[in-house]
């Protein structure tokens, strides 16, 4: 009998994505703290993401100060959001020289904030906020200004990664991998 409950309880359809409207009106609302998180995150020389995973997941800290640390906390929390993912300016740098490549501007973070998630190890769907000064400029990139990106990923449901600008450079992200 519990085998039974526990395999209903999986066949059911997948969540869906929060619709590029409901994503515009959060960001909306929150633009301040969006912003606030940006220009935190801009004086972060390294790291990958924030906060740490645990209290021995310390590599994240570096280059992040304490007052910094209370700001990005609190600021994710009025978004609602538990993480930033972004590649810190010097971090960035570093990589590129190492990879002897110096073509890279460096001169600006881009970072990722998920907002929703569902699906397993190999495959899945995310919507996330993403500022980068330089997604529209990359041809790369798909950016769409036109329909939901729900309802455009749907219609293929192929492996997907696609753009819609919210407001300068912040964008809406929907990634779905089969």
């Amino acid at each position: 009998m519990l085998s039974v409950l526990l395999f209903g309880a999986g066949c059911g359809d997948p969540p869906m994505p929060p619709s590029d409207a409901e994503m515009e009106r959060h960001f909306a609302t929150h633009e301040a703290a969006f912003d606030g998180i940006r220009e935190v995150i801009a004086r972060c020389p390294y790291g990958m993401y924030y906060p740490p995973y645990d209290r021995q997941d310390t590599a994240c800290l570096k280059g992040v100060s304490i007052a910094d640390r209370h700001t990005l906390d609190s600021l994710l929390e009025a978004i609602a959001c538990e993480r930033v993912f972004y590649f810190g300016k010097a971090a960035k740098k570093e990589a590129m020289e190492k990879s002897g490549w110096n073509g890279y501007d460096t001169t600006c973070t881009s970072l990722a904030i998920p907002y929703f998630s569902h699906g397993y190890s190999t495959g899945g769907t995310s919507k996330d906020f993403v500022y980068d000064p330089g997604l529209g400029s990359n041809p790369d990139k798909h950016v769409t200004e036109h329909g939901d990106l729900n309802e455009i990923y749907r219609r293929a449901y192929n492996d997907t990664t696609l753009y819609k600008r919210i407001a300068g450079d912040w964008y809406i992200r929907l990634e779905h991998d089969n």
